[in-house]
Parts: C-alpha cells; sequence; structure tokens
C-alpha cells in the first residue's frame, strides 16, 4: 500500500531524521511512504506538482493536522487532504490534543470566555463536538492520536484490501 505523508513537519529543522525513522517505520508494517522532499525540486511549482502527483499516484494519505504557527493545521496539509478526499483516496489524520475545538478556542486568548461561543474578534465558534474544522473531522477516515497509530491503522487497512482482494479473485 502506498502511503503520502501530509504535514508541515517538512519545515522542522531535523526533518531528515524525522523522515528516515518514520520510514524504517512504515516499511516494516507492510507500507511504501512517500514523503514531501523525497524529491528536490526547483521551486514552488514543481513541488505543487509533485505533491499532487503523488497523492494521486497512493492509496491513502496520513496527515499530520496539529497546530503549525498558530492554533489552526497547516494550510497546505489542509489542502492536501481535501484534494486526497476529492481524488477518492482514504485519509487518516494524526491530531495529539482530541478536546473539541471550542474547547481549544476558549484556552486560546483570543478565543471566546468561558461561557461563550463568540471570539473576540466576533466571529462564531462552531460547536459540533469535533477537534479539527467539520470538514476535515467528517470527512477523514480516521483520526488518531500519534502517526504511529495512523501509520498502524493504515497497514491494518493494507491487510484488510489484500484479503479482500485475494478473496476475490478465488470466488
Amino acid at each position: 500500500m502506498k502511503v503520502y505523508f501530509a504535514g508541515p513537519d517538512v519545515f522542522l529543522p531535523n526533518y531528515d531524521a524525522f523522515v528516515q525513522k518514520m520510514k524504517a517505520r512504515a516499511i516494516a508494517l507492510g507500507l511504501q511512504p512517500i514523503f514531501p522532499g523525497d524529491t528536490v525540486l526547483d521551486g514552488a511549482a514543481e513541488i505543487v506538482s509533485f505533491n499532487l502527483a503523488s497523492i494521486r499516484g497512493t492509496d491513502l494519505v496520513i496527515a499530520n493536522l496539529n497546530p503549525f504557527r498558530g492554533l489552526e493545521p497547516d494550510s497546505g496539509t489542509v489542502f492536501e487532504c481535501g484534494y486526497a478526499v476529492s481524488q477518492g483516496k482514504k485519509v487518516l489524520a494524526h491530531v495529539t490534543d482530541h478536546r473539541d475545538l471550542l474547547t481549544k478556542l476558549r484556552a486560546w486568548p483570543q478565543g471566546p470566555g468561558p461561557d461563550s461561543t463568540v471570539c473576540s474578534d466576533g466571529s462564531q465558534v462552531e460547536n459540533f463536538g469535533h477537534p479539527l474544522n467539520i470538514m476535515l473531522s467528517l470527512t477523514l477516515s480516521g483520526l488518531y492520536q500519534t502517526l504511529e497509530q495512523a501509520m498502524e491503522a493504515a497497514a491494518a487497512l493494507g491487510r484488510t484490501s489484500t484479503a479482500a482482494r485475494m478473496a476475490e479473485t478465488q470466488s
């Protein structure tokens, strides 16, 4: 099973070490990992083309939707999730903090007060009980606390789909 790993991890100083560790773990689970940054590219347009082609060529996406440079997930990663869903791909994500969005926002200095659903800028906070915006929460195929848990779930999906394909060919 080919898996594209989406996330802002590519911007972190220890990215190379992180990727080597995660590739080894993914391969041990029977996955074929594809990471942004696997290929050296010249410029923004090539990076976008490579990442979109990688998503099209994979069976599923594992996305890091932890907050990045603020309270929300990385916008590029969110776009990749939406693109993958539009391509009929399953998206598994990991988020360390599974508290609902309203609870998380109430702990944020610009968020609503403890008894409110309105932020200091006047914007309403959705209150559907999900840890992410509903457009992400309700289109994900699975949400886990850690990347390792998401990889294990992907491996289980791979085993299930392989078993289903084998059963179809035998009948």
